[in-house]
């Protein structure tokens, strides 16, 4: 009787910090609205840039916890009375760099991905569990949802941009990198070209899928982007590159002896039990 009313409260507790949590993803599509310029580094002779290079350009907001990382964002380098401008910054990568994570994992799909490798299939690599959502929302949509990281960094990236195109640009992919918006593996979006996610008015949501070949190479595949504004109303954010990779066989069945190992030492505790 106490296990079931322990499983019970348990699974309670995790559904309704599930609900509390249902409409946060992992990237949010804001405007920069800090005025205020960064310093250069000490070893340069510190002293404040010109401005804040982003000041009225999209960026894309990583959603970590309590506050944003801003991804691929522009950025100023070399000494303050020198400086030179980068249209990207160290931190424009999903997994970020930071982390030592290795790339998103694709797996094996079903249905209309059958025998393929796609991204938004479930697992439990850790980099798939913290970066490998890839729906892109308006950051609006997190107002009255999550306020503390809505307003934070002084509420930089909560301003209205309500008059904005939104879209998505391919600067550059991998070969055999697909990218499909929609339920089939198409390839909607090639070098040059943009997927609109939506206007600054609406709260959007668009979610691509990353799928190669299922005889694809394995390893690494990078895609490279940058956030539009087709009005022209508000600047491109920074280049950012997203990460997936075709895991090895031998990775794949460790992962699955672990899982195995691991439901058998579960399995042989109960049964002492």
């Amino acid at each position: 009787m106490r296990t079931f009313i322990t499983g019970t409260v348990v699974a309670i507790f995790l559904t309704c910090t599930q609900v509390a949590h249902a409409d946060i993803v992992t990237y949010y599509v804001g405007l920069d609205s800090r005025g205020t310029p960064f310093a250069a580094p000490a070893g340069l002779g510190g002293g404040d840039y010109p401005d804040n290079p982003n000041l009225n350009h999209l960026s894309l907001l990583f959603h970590h916890g309590d506050h944003y990382h801003a991804l691929g964002v522009h950025n100023y380098s070399g000494p303050a009375a020198a400086p030179v401008l980068n249209d990207t910054n160290a931190n424009n990568r999903t997994p970020e760099i930071s982390t030592g994570l290795p790339p998103v994992e694709l797996r094996r799909g079903a249905g209309a991905f059958d025998g393929l490798y796609r991204s938004g299939m479930p697992s439990n690599a850790p980099q798939n569990l913290e970066y490998g959502n890839y729906e892109f929302r308006n950051v609006h949509s997190l107002a009255g949802e999550d306020d503390i990281t809505y307003n934070s960094s002084a509420g930089r990236w909560n301003s209205p941009f309500e008059t904005a195109n939104i879209a998505l640009e391919l600067v550059s992919a991998s070969a055999g990198l697909n990218i499909a918006f929609g339920a089939s593996p198409t390839m909607d979006l090639t070098v040059g070209g943009r997927q609109v996610l939506g206007l600054g008015n609406q709260l959007f949501s668009a979610m691509p899928t990353f799928w190669v070949d299922g005889a694809a190479p394995r390893g690494t595949y990078t895609a490279e982007f940058r956030l539009v504004d087709e009005t022209g109303t508000y600047g491109d954010s920074g280049r950012f590159y997203i990460d997936v990779a075709v895991p090895e066989p031998n990775a794949m069945a460790l992962t699955v002896f672990g899982a195995l190992v691991f439901l058998g030492a579960r399995w042989r505790r109960q049964s002492r039990a």
